[in-house]
């Protein structure tokens, strides 16, 4: 007998063995992530700070993630209906106001939001409730999200809509369409950075940032308990580490030289 062959073709049949008792040990999880949300979600390139955070924290787990991109609303209604496993954007406010079922995980990320108006237009903002006064574009579900004084100055204001396409408020803001746009100041910084580069509209003059919202913790909504609490621990261990920083620094822009206004 031929004992080098046999060997051969016993080692080839263990590793592929191998490989199909890994390819049924993993289970896929389909995770919804916003549609228009740089670079928090970069649905280009398939990445971004919150798709990274998960796939970091449950792919050495066995877990294999499943992307699927709706706008906010669209969001929402397809974990309702049970075509999600695993929801992103979502706080306690948000699972109240939307009557969400479901496991919140640990904060994932913050969101730090600013109102921003043209500098031109020297306005002076001094809280939240004088937004009431001007065109507001928001993102889709900011009421829902924010609530509170927010929800208050937005249902007061008959000038306030809000959009899930954050791409289309740097350029309505530009463009003079509407007074004052609320977003992440990472979404603007990249945004603005990216519609000025396509060279149809002018996106450096300078602006005022009104920071009356504070921080906007965040996490998933997961149906399933024990991922949720093995999503928790990995989540830990990735800030620990600095890995979590890491993915943080990889897509975070420098902001332009602008006049930031801290009323509260």
């Amino acid at each position: 007998m031929n004992w080098n062959k046999y060997y051969s073709v016993l080692l080839v049949f263990l590793m592929l063995l191998a490989h199909n008792i890994k390819l049924e040990a993993a289970e896929k999880i389909t995770v919804g992530f916003g549609d228009a949300l740089a670079p928090w979600v970069i649905t280009k390139s398939d990445d971004g700070i919150i798709i990274d955070i998960i796939e970091h924290a449950l792919a050495p787990l066995g877990y294999e993630i499943e992307k699927v991109y709706l706008p906010y609303a669209r969001r929402l209604k397809s974990y309702k209906q049970g075509l999600l496993d695993v929801v992103s954007d979502i706080n306690e406010s948000t699972m109240t106001e939307k009557n969400l079922q479901g496991f919140l995980s640990d904060t994932a990320y913050t969101y730090i939001n600013y109102a921003y108006s043209l500098k031109n237009r020297n306005y002076q903002l001094k809280s939240m409730q004088d937004l009431a006064n001007y065109r507001l574009l928001s993102w889709q579900g900011a009421v829902a999200h924010l609530g509170g004084k927010y929800a208050d100055m937005a249902y007061n204001n008959p000038l306030y809509s809000e959009h899930h396409d954050q791409s289309l408020q740097v350029k309505m803001l530009y463009l003079e369409r509407v007074d004052v746009i609320q977003m992440d100041e990472q979404i603007f910084n990249y945004y603005r950075s990216k519609v000025g580069s396509q060279g149809d509209i002018d996106t450096s003059p300078e602006v005022d940032r009104f920071g009356f919202f504070g921080e906007s913790p965040n996490g998933f909504l997961f149906r399933n308990l024990k991922i949720r609490d093995q999503f928790n621990q990995q989540l830990a261990k990735l800030r620990s580490s600095g890995k979590y920083q890491e993915i943080v620094n990889k897509y975070f822009l420098p902001a332009a030289n602008d006049s930031d206004n801290n009323s509260n």
